[in-house]
Parts: structure tokens; C-alpha cells; sequence
């Protein structure tokens, strides 16, 4: 379960969108990787990966596409508009199980291809807030995320464990991640959730200009949550990390992995894989998020949904998987 959190999750449904065109005159194929805020992560992350596709995998070409993240980016692979998407590996295993019905309300082939890292939860103040603990947000205006973003999904978990109704107890905005940084200096919100692998420039932002703090996500009640949501793992983000958070802050996240649908052929999937972990090296120097990353950890530890056959076949091949 140690592993299994902080991830970044790519979808790679077969959802390729291909032009017809395109694919009948040049025979290459095209398709978007859906990711999430250009502030975050997930965005650099799905270019580093198109690019590695498109220069290593013939005739194919791969673009990274911003969007709210998390079940919107699911909607978009099942729906067809996407080739590839970053999601939780819960999620992945929802939409397996038609539990997930803000994505669809029928069982979708959602297979993993690989895993990331444990995507911690932020909470993010600043001085003159009051804000020290997560029991402080009580009263407070406070961004929990963009409407059906993983983000959202997380900040009402930790209200609802902590007895808190968002609709009542506090001011809520509803801002993606660039508006929350620009409402917190503005003073218009005191705190905002945010849901993102490290470093992330939507926290190095505010930390530098504003001095905003980190503040933990601790308590009987959040370990409690831990408890009941095994898919969630206690992550620690480092002090030093950002300006002006010197110790850093205890929290907890979700695996974060790259998935794709069952209905994309094997071979396809086979040679996505292949470029990404032939060319590691480079892969890992494309962002700091990716710097400690292990093949063999990203291919078993934490992942519950099925893998997509072409990954399962190249991991086999290497020896990482049985």
C-alpha cells in the first residue's frame, strides 16, 4: 500500500483519436494524452510522454492535452476523445466494477498501463489566516478544487471525516488549481486543496510571493479515513521543498498511474511501453517528480486495476512481472 499512493496515472484508451484523413491518406496515427492543469504535473508529464511516442514509436504521433484531471479525464477515454489519460488506480478500478458513475453508468475496460508515484494532497494558507490545522478551514473561504477533479473528490472525504459540511460550515469556491494560486495572493480565498505530484509550480508560486504554507492533514479522524480507504497511503511532503515550509508537512495520497482502455491493441500499447522505459534515462530527466522512479515499482507495487495486455506482455519480457 506504501507504493501504491503517490502516483500519476496515464490512461491510454484507444480512444485514439485518429483523423480520418489522416490515418486513411498518411497511415499515421494521432491521439491526445489527457492530463490535467498546465500548473501541474500530470500536464509536463503527458508531453514528456507524447514525445518519447512520437519520436520512438513509428507512424504514431502523441499530444499532451490540459483538462480538469482526474474523472474528466476518465470521461474522455471512455467517451472516445482520448488516446491516453493520468488517473487513480482506484478510479480505474471503479470504472472496472461500474462504480464510478460520474464517468459512466456501465462497466468500462479500463486497463493500467503503468504507475507513477503516491500523489499527495496539499492544503495551502498563508499568514493572517488562522489556518494551522485542517480543523481550522471551519469558517474559512476555502477552494476545494475544480468540479469533478480528483482533488474535489479528495476535500470532500476530509470534510466529511472531520464532520465538516462544506455547503454550510465554510465559504466554498469551486477553482481550478491557477485560479486557487491567484485567489489565495489576491486574498479572496484563505486556503485551497490541491491534489499534485512535487515539486509543483502552483505551490512554488504562492510560497515565493505570498509565503504560503503547507498545512498538515493529521488527526483520529483522517487516520481513520486512511483506514477505511485502503487505496489511500500517509505521504510525507519534504521541508525545504518550497520556500518558506522548512518542515514541510504530513499528509496523505493516491496512486497516481497511466491508463488506457482494453479495446486499444495490444501491440500499440506494447510499443507506448517499450519507448518510454528503453529511453528511462532521458524519461526520468524530463521532471523532478519522476527522478526516483523504479521500473519494477511501477509496473506491480500499489496497482489494483487489471493491467492492458501489451504492458503486461513487454513487463513479462523484462522480467519485472510473472
Amino acid at each position: 500500500m506504501n507504493m501504491r499512493r503517490s502516483v500519476l496515472v496515464v490512461l491510454v484508451v484507444l480512444a485514439l483519436v485518429i483523423s480520418a484523413c489522416g490515418a486513411q491518406k498518411t497511415g499515421k496515427m494521432s491521439f491526445s494524452i489527457v492530463t490535467g492543469g498546465t500548473g501541474g504535473v500530470w500536464y509536463p508529464l503527458g508531453g514528456a510522454i507524447g514525445g518519447l511516442i512520437t519520436k520512438n514509436v513509428a507512424d504514431t504521433d502523441a499530444t499532451s492535452e490540459a483538462t480538469t484531471a482526474a474523472i474528466d479525464n476518465l470521461k474522455l477515454l471512455t467517451a472516445g476523445k482520448a488516446g491516453m489519460a493520468f488517473a487513480y488506480d482506484y478510479h480505474a478500478v471503479w470504472a472496472n466494477e461500474n462504480k464510478l458513475p460520474a464517468v459512466s453508468d456501465k462497466k468500462q475496460n479500463v486497463r493500467v498501463v503503468m504507475g507513477f508515484y503516491e500523489q499527495p494532497l496539499h492544503v495551502v494558507t498563508k499568514e493572517g489566516t488562522g489556518i494551522k490545522s485542517v480543523t481550522d478551514l471551519k469558517g474559512k473561504r476555502v477552494s476545494t478544487g475544480a468540479p469533478n477533479s480528483g482533488t474535489e473528490e479528495q476535500a470532500d472525504y476530509v470534510f466529511k471525516a472531520l464532520g465538516i459540511n462544506w455547503d454550510k460550515d465554510l465559504t466554498r469556491e469551486k477553482l481550478g488549481a491557477s485560479e486557487s494560486v491567484a485567489a489565495l495572493k489576491d486574498g479572496k480565498i484563505d486556503a485551497f486543496f490541491y491534489g499534485v505530484g512535487h515539486p509543483s509550480a502552483n505551490i512554488q508560486d504562492p510560497a515565493t510571493t505570498c509565503g504560503a504554507k503547507l498545512v498538515s492533514i493529521t488527526g483520529a479522524d483522517v487516520d481513520k479515513l486512511l483506514r477505511d480507504k485502503p487505496y489511500y497511503a500517509v505521504a510525507q511532503i519534504p521541508g525545504g521543498l518550497y520556500p518558506n515550509n522548512a518542515e514541510g508537512a504530513r499528509t496523505y495520497g493516491v496512486l497516481a498511474t497511466v491508463v488506457s482502455s482494453a479495446k486499444v491493441p495490444s501491440e500499440t500499447i506494447y510499443q507506448v511501453v517499450k519507448a518510454v522505459f528503453e529511453n528511462f534515462d532521458e524519461f526520468k530527466r524530463l521532471h523532478p517528480a519522476l527522478a526516483h522512479l523504479k521500473p519494477e515499482n511501477m509496473v506491480k507495487d500499489g496497482l489494483s486495476a487489471p493491467l492492458h495486455d501489451g504492458a503486461a506482455r513487454y513487463y513479462r519480457e523484462k522480467g519485472w512481472i510473472k
